[in-house]
């Protein structure tokens, strides 16, 4: 099947009862930010051997108006030398949060952005990294605090709202709630309506439709016009797209095909080969994975998360695990992990497989262990740990 191109009607919205407090818009790619305020100054006073004096109608004036004064004293700051800004440091911008998240420093960028918001509450670009870093530490509930409240500030944000749909759904899959999967099911919609050119937010959405049963507003129908409008606004990603949807609804034989033409076409951006990596990985196809991986690696030959792939090619062929092993060491090293990508957590899983092939069962139950410490509500990480521990009283 191709991509269809043809006049989209967008979804209506599920009405949800006490919905009108939930936050409508969102998009989060402007950054933006707040001057922190000075609350006291530091510093040691000293007295002057002769007071500076002034005339009595100056002291009024300075009183009545607090930008007089600092007029009237700042030459006497400067004469003390007192150190007005002793101790002070800039809150934290979208700027400075954006390389720390993409460093993989979540942790302080969860600890940067609460400090900031302390003084700027009202910052959406502050509340929206707040959101993303919780939601990569598995802290859903500040994720889906801080997104909502980011929503409410910026409510025209296309990716503010796409990121509130996924900490919604995260949380949703966590507590097993259909109320959240509405929530998840109205922010994605809300998200395509307020850029129908943002092709993550349709493909979310398409991923909803694809997964939800029809009483949460699924429907493969609904999916299917998501990626014939990705189609119209980027071909590649159409197809990228396509072959998400026939993963999604069981035809990994569609995908598989869709997946190979896309590849024949040699786009020149990374993630187009890291679904496809992903794929061939899951149905262990070590041919295509290995193909796949050749191409990947002439596009961004040090990125590490084909490091993860390589390690990958060779679990899948039961060939060379020592040097998996050693790749999969690397990567966990090198990488943070991402949820968009391949998290920590999912490294450690693989490299306890690793470790079970060769039969190194205490290492496995450590990989594993470390694995669900970091997703603690991954249920197979949990299985995975149940079985090594059963092997290893044996």
């Amino acid at each position: 099947m191709q991509c269809h191109h043809e006049e989209l009607k967008e979804e209506e919205e599920v009405a949800l009862p006490g919905d009108a407090e939930l936050p409508d818009g969102i998009k989060a790619r402007a950054l933006s930010s707040s001057p922190r305020e000075l609350s006291s100054l530091s510093g040691s006073q000293k007295r002057m051997s002769k007071p500076m004096r002034m005339c009595p109608a100056a002291v009024a004036r300075a009183r009545s108006d607090g930008g007089a004064f600092w007029l009237l004293i700042f030459p006497v700051v400067l004469l003390l030398g007192i150190p007005l800004f002793a101790g002070f440091r800039p809150a934290m911008n979208g700027e400075d949060l954006r390389g720390l998240f993409e460093a993989g420093q979540y942790q302080k960028v969860q600890a940067d952005s609460e400090s900031a918001l302390a003084s700027t509450p009202r910052d959406a670009t502050l509340q929206y990294w707040l959101a993303r870093s919780a939601y990569e530490l598995g802290r859903f509930d500040v994720a889906v605090r801080a997104a909502e409240e980011a929503a409410r500030l910026d409510p025209g944000n296309s990716d503010f709202q796409m990121w509130l749909g996924r900490a919604y759904g995260r949380k949703a899959e966590v507590e097993s709630s259909f109320f959240l999967a509405l929530k998840t099911h109205r922010a994605f919609e809300s998200a395509v309506r307020l850029d129908p050119a943002n092709i993550p937010a349709r493909r979310n959405l398409s991923e909803y439709y694809d997964d939800a049963p029809w009483f949460l507003g699924g429907g493969k129908d609904k999916a299917q016009r998501q990626v014939n409008a990705i189609c119209a606004l980027d071909p590649l990603e159409g197809m990228l797209a396509l072959a998400d949807h026939y993963r999604n609804t069981g035809q990994p034989e569609e995908a598989g095909k869709e997946y190979e033409l896309l590849l024949q076409k040699h786009p020149v951006k990374l993630h187009f080969y890291l679904e496809a990596l992903d794929f061939y990985t899951y149905h262990e196809d070590g041919l295509n994975l290995a193909r796949a991986l050749s191409q990947a690696l002439e596009i961004a030959p040090r990125d590490p998360r084909l490091l993860f792939y390589r390690a990958m090619s060779r679990v899948v062929g039961g060939l060379q695990l020592d040097q998996a092993e050693k790749e999969l060491t690397q990567f966990l090293a090198e990488y943070p992990g991402n949820s968009e990508w391949i998290t920590q957590a999912e490294g450690r899983e693989w490299l306890g497989v690793v470790y079970e092939r060769l039969g190194n069962w205490p290492a496995a139950v450590e990989q594993y262990r470390q694995a669900l410490d970091l997703e603690p509500f991954s249920k197979r990480f949990r299985k995975s740990l149940e079985r090594a521990e059963k092997e290893l009283r044996r």
